[in-house]
């Protein structure tokens, strides 16, 4: 019986600490979408004008992690026949937290068509944010618990 009793009241303690938890985090800053919508335009250019090492300035050494760089970047967006016409990543969607970013967005041409979407992932780095990896066709999230778990 005396165990029942302990454990109940560890059960009810654990709970009152999950509950206490919860809804306390701070809120990430506003400051960090103007930099990180920035940050997708200077990639936009970057990869408009095929310039390697415009897009290497915006990444980070993490996505080395991920077998990708310049190069796979600019060939996921252009295609492996290298004839896509890109204009723009259009109609980006970010989430955040103080130190990483989730942009959802699609691989547009002239005809801004959502068949290519792509997600990437941010990482801030001494004020700045840089792109960790990107991913074809994720879906969008809305809900943010389970955005932070992708993060």
């Amino acid at each position: 019986m005396k165990s029942a009793v302990k454990l109940s009241t560890v059960a009810v303690g654990l709970a009152a600490l999950l509950v206490s938890g919860c809804g306390k985090a701070d809120t990430p800053s506003r400051d960090h979408i103007d930099s990180l919508r920035q940050q997708v335009y200077k990639l936009q250019v970057a990869v408009a004008e095929k310039n390697r090492v415009a897009v290497d300035s915006l990444l980070s050494v993490e996505i080395l992690d991920y077998d990708q760089d310049s190069d796979s970047l600019l060939s996921f967006v252009y295609g492996k026949d290298a004839g896509f016409s890109f204009t723009q990543f259009g109609e980006a969607e970010i989430v955040y937290t103080d130190d990483k970013a989730r942009v959802d967005c699609f691989v547009m041409d002239s005809t801004s068509s959502h068949e290519r979407p792509v997600t990437f992932t941010l990482v801030l780095d001494d004020d700045n944010w840089l792109f960790k990896k990107f991913e074809a066709g994720l879906p969008r999230l809305y809900d943010s618990s389970v955005v932070a778990d992708t993060l």
